[in-house]
């Protein structure tokens, strides 16, 4: 029990003092406390006090007694990793792990168990623990992070900008994204800062500081915030009280009022704009007022008739006075009639006379407001200056009417169209053109006339119009004529402008194009059928001048010749041809021309872009005039090339495999599907005492021995149903004179064009030398195996007198009275230290032997390599007092395929020399890594290092680093770790630094 409360309290009285009744502190404790005997199995919990009595809410019914009850109790998600919480705590001595058990039928609660391991001699004997309920701390811990997720999921949710302060402070703590978003700040420019900062006014500032210090509370003050970009904003804030993460805080929430504050200033700004805007406008403002008799006119009526200003100058009849006396009377009608049928809105036009009897043109818009009773009130309105677009009118009268004595003079069709695309004026050519007299198409729109697939593009084509009025659009579309027929019609347009630069008309001409357009298109038929076969074509088809120059080429000349159309045309073919072949090309040319062929072929070489030259097959000839004239050469030209490059090369193969074979000791032979000899080489008659035509069609099965005809036979089927290559067999053959040769033989298939199977191809050689050098190592290997049991058996039992002698003195000296020669005694062990490193050397030398003789097997199995790794290591650390190797593991650990046996001997001879050559260092440690098709096993440690200069032999047998100094090893070793690996198809590796340790890798692949 001291472990326990020594870890748990730090400090207690001896268990042993009379004075303290020990029972009652442990009965009195709310933890159950107990203790594990690990000397007696098997191992059984011992209570210290009640268990049962101190588990809440009295569902706990029966406590484990024995390790497996409580393993069963544990929630099978937390069984394994408690399993290796106890493996640590064997390790280190203590632990502190959480994890949920069972505390009644599907009741499963929170505990954490603190323990501490009683050691003697280095052995555990007794496992001391403390186990405490902590299930409704953690409840309450996350119902507290609940909670605060929870106001956090609220305030983000929100519209408005919120933030969270402390009260202490005043420094933000939190702030939602739409904060963060509307003022263009990150966290780490507001949050730990004080939020009085931010407020800019200083009047408003301190009144919302003094509120909040009085009342504690804020409601809708009007402040003033400066974000990162040093942009004011106004906000309305609302600040209250909130207890946020256990912190006395403050909530705030802003809602922007920078857009109230602007139409408040807008509004202020208002009034002095419109006097602003009355007194700078071209037009003049006028109002007047019936019920108080009262009258405006702004200061430009009086500057545009040069008239004196006069106060109050209108009456009831209001602008009537200063009018034309030929628009006055018309102009009090109008007024009389809009005030009699209460209607609001006055528009006129008018002359005024101003100074001198000059007459202005004004265009007059006013709104008249109505009392209760129906009675005019007010009038405002305003007058605009139309004398120069009254004579512009005039002007465009004048314009219009040379307009159409032109357009009823031309053969094209003219119209005008509103800006609503209604037909305002129609030539008298319409019916030529479109089938329409000009009456007839003027109560038509342009839908009626323009077949429905074109009609949105012309649509198009006015609409840009209307964007752009400066533009001219040329379209052609098919109308319908009244007959019903559909013609193709060609217009050229454009908008026709005011001076203000508006559209007044569109202004169109139009021809009928039918004829164009069918002649038109049977050129492009034709164009395109020729377009279409020469651009989906391979090869490259031309049209040249009688002088050779190209005039189109198909775009395959790129593919092929590296050329870009462009490139080519204008060029003449012969700037291109290989100067051997262009003689032979220019006449077959001339000879082309001259006879006027129709086709003709040609293979010459071309010059690649590159520089290379390409072979090109052309085939082509004249084409001529309607008259029989030649006017072009057409030609068509493939690569040839790779064939004829192709030729080339099976032609020297044929020779190389002539040459070969004709000169090869081996004998090389061609078979046909049935095994019979197509070809064969001279050297078969060196083999079996043959000729080439003894055995040219002959079945050369007739020669091998009958116990391997079966195996052969299936061999050559194989051969040629799998379509192998390089099959190796061996049999025996029967020579002329009767004698059998052992040979090995090498199939190969020989496939045509198809992939099909046409011959196969075989290679004899005579291996009766080979055959008497296996037999040789065969009868080596056996003696070598022979020794090596001999030897096993020879030495170990000598070996085994001598230590059995030297431990029987050993105990005799120890058993004297008398002082014993001390040198005796040390004597004895150098014997027993020699002993042990002879039989070391003697186990590393009989493994490897068996290596050699082929004696070790790999006996593979699914197993936990994590778990080889942690018993290697508590093994062989036995030998180094208070000394280890931490484990690590990369990936997802598994199950792994490999021959456990071998592996920990590898592990375990890596981890000795770890611990062996860093004696005074940090511990080694070894890192698993787990890969999706490979396994690293990585040993670190931190000693002596490895020379330079000994790194290249470190594999080799009996090879040791210079600087190992006397500490114990045989310097095979690694030499066997290396033998095991490669047993397993993997590699091991190393790096290492003099001084500063080494790493070895083993590298494993995962199958």
């Amino acid at each position: 029990m001291e472990n326990v409360f020594g870890h748990a309290t730090g400090k207690i009285f001896s268990a042993n003092e009379k004075m303290i009744d020990f029972s009652s502190v442990v009965n009195n404790l709310s933890e159950v406390v107990w203790s594990i005997d690990l000397t007696v199995e098997p191992y059984q919990f011992r209570y210290l006090n009640d268990p049962i009595s101190r588990v809440p809410y009295g569902s706990y019914q029966k406590a484990p007694t024995t390790i497996d009850e409580w393993q069963q109790q544990i929630h099978e998600e937390d069984r394994e990793r408690i399993l290796d919480e106890y493996v640590n705590v064997l390790n280190n001595g203590y632990g502190s792990y959480a994890y949920r058990v069972e505390r009644g039928p599907g009741n499963y609660r929170y505990v954490r168990d603190r323990v501490k391991v009683l050691y003697e001699d280095e052995k555990p004997l007794r496992i001391d623990g403390i186990t405490i309920d902590i299930d409704d701390i953690r409840k309450s811990r996350l119902n507290l992070e609940l909670s605060q997720q929870r106001l956090k999921s609220i305030v983000d949710s929100l519209p408005d900008p919120v933030f969270i302060s402390t009260r202490k402070d005043g420094k933000a703590i939190f702030a939602n994204e739409v904060f963060f978003d509307v003022y263009g700040m990150n966290p780490g420019e507001f949050l730990g800062k004080k939020v009085v900062q931010f407020y800019q006014n200083f009047d408003t500032r301190k009144t919302y500081l003094s509120l909040l210090a009085k009342e504690g509370r804020v409601q809708n003050h009007e402040l003033v915030l400066k974000n990162k970009k040093d942009e004011s904003f106004w906000v309305s804030a609302s600040t209250m009280p909130l207890d946020f993460q256990n912190e006395a805080c403050y909530i705030t929430i802003l809602q922007d009022i920078t857009f109230r504050k602007s139409l408040e200033k807008d509004l202020k700004d208002s009034n002095e704009r419109y006097q602003l805007a009355v007194e700078g406008t071209n037009d003049v403002i006028w109002e007047y007022d019936f019920k108080n008799g009262t009258s405006y006119l702004s200061p430009q009526f009086w500057a545009g008739l040069g008239l004196a200003q006069e106060t109050n100058p209108l009456d009831d009849n209001l602008l009537s006075r200063y009018l034309h006396e030929e628009d006055r009377k018309s102009f009090i009608s109008t007024i009389q009639g809009r005030f009699k049928r209460h209607e609001e809105d006055l528009e006129t036009e008018c002359r005024f006379i101003g100074e001198g009897g000059k007459v202005i043109w004004v265009f007059i818009k006013a709104r008249i407001l109505y009392d209760k009773k129906g009675d005019p009130a007010r009038v405002v309105g305003s007058l605009s200056n139309i004398t120069s677009l009254k004579q512009a009118r005039s002007k465009l009268q004048e314009s219009e009417a040379k307009y159409r004595i032109i357009s009823q003079n031309s053969s094209d069709c003219i119209c005008l169209h509103s800006p609503e695309r209604d037909f305002v004026f129609v030539s008298a050519s319409s019916f030529d053109v479109i089938g329409y007299k000009p009456d007839e198409l003027e109560k038509l729109r342009l839908r009626d006339i323009i077949d429905e697939e074109y009609y949105e593009s012309v649509k198009a084509c006015i609409s840009e119009v209307i964007l752009n009025p400066k533009k001219k659009i040329v379209i052609s579309f098919k109308a319908k004529q009244s007959n019903g027929e559909l013609v193709w019609l060609e217009t050229h347009g454009g908008a026709i402008l005011d001076q203000e630069g508006q559209i007044m008309y569109f202004q169109t001409s139009t021809r009928n194009i039918t004829a164009r357009v069918q002649a038109e298109d049977k050129l492009r038929e034709s164009e395109e059928r020729y377009k279409l076969i020469s651009q989906n074509s391979h090869d490259i088809v031309s049209l040249m001048d009688l002088e050779g120059k190209y005039l189109f080429i198909s775009p395959s000349i790129k593919d092929t010749l590296g050329y870009e159309v462009e490139e080519m045309l204008g060029r003449s073919t012969t700037d291109f041809i290989h100067p051997d072949d262009l003689p032979g090309v220019v006449e077959a040319m001339q000879n082309t021309l001259s006879q006027n062929t129709k086709m003709s072929e040609a293979l010459f070489r071309f010059r690649h872009k590159n520089g290379d030259y390409r072979w090109l097959e052309a085939k082509g000839g004249i084409i001529n005039s309607e008259e029989g004239e030649p006017i072009y050469f057409r030609s068509t030209k493939v690569d040839m090339t790779d064939k004829i490059r192709a030729e080339q090369m099976l032609k020297e193969k044929e020779e190389q495999y002539k040459l070969v074979s004709e000169n090869s000791t081996d004998v090389i032979a061609l078979h046909d599907l049935d095994g019979k000899f197509s070809f064969i080489s001279p050297s078969c008659y060196r083999l079996v005492g043959y000729t080439v035509e003894e055995s040219l069609g002959t079945d050369p099965m007739a020669l091998i021995n009958k116990e391997d005809i079966k195996r052969v036979k299936q061999v050559f089927a194989d051969t040629i149903a799998n379509k192998s290559q390089d099959v190796q067999t061996s049999y025996r053959i029967r020579k002329r004179d009767g004698d059998y040769v052992p040979v090995g033989v090498s199939l190969t298939s020989v496939l045509d064009d198809k992939g099909e199977v046409q011959y196969v191809l075989s290679s004899t050689r005579d291996i009766t030398e080979i055959m008497k050098v296996i037999e040789k190592e065969r009868y080596l290997n056996k003696l070598k195996s022979s020794f090596i049991s001999m030897a096993s058996h020879e030495f170990r039992t000598p070996l085994t007198t001598i230590q059995s002698s030297n431990e029987l003195i050993q105990m005799y000296l120890e058993n004297q009275i008398d002082p014993t020669n001390g040198k005796l005694t040390k004597h004895v062990s150098r014997i027993r230290v020699e002993l042990e490193r002879l039989n070391s050397l003697l186990k590393d030398v009989f493994t490897l032997g068996r290596l050699d003789v082929g004696r070790a097997r790999v006996n593979k199995e699914l197993t936990s390599l994590t778990a080889i790794a942690k018993q290697v290591i508590l093994e062989t650390s036995v030998g180094f007092k208070n000394r280890g190797v931490a484990v690590n593991t990369v990936g997802d650990e598994r199950q792994v395929n490999l021959d456990s046996q071998l592996i920990s001997h590898a592990m375990s001879n890596i981890v000795l020399n770890a611990l062996k050559y860093s004696e005074g260092c940090p511990d080694p440690e070894m890192t698993i890594t787990y890969a999706e098709d490979s396994i690293d096993i990585e040993v670190k440690d931190f000693g002596i290092g490895i020379p330079d200069k000994d790194k290249e032999g470190l594999f080799e047998s009996f090879s040791r680093a210079s600087n190992v100094g006397d500490i114990e090893g045989t310097g095979l070793g690694l030499v066997i770790v290396r033998q095991f690996v490669e047993m397993h198809d993997g590699t091991i590796t190393f790096e290492s630094e003099l001084k500063k340790g080494s790493t070895f890798r083993i590298h494993l692949p995962n199958r």
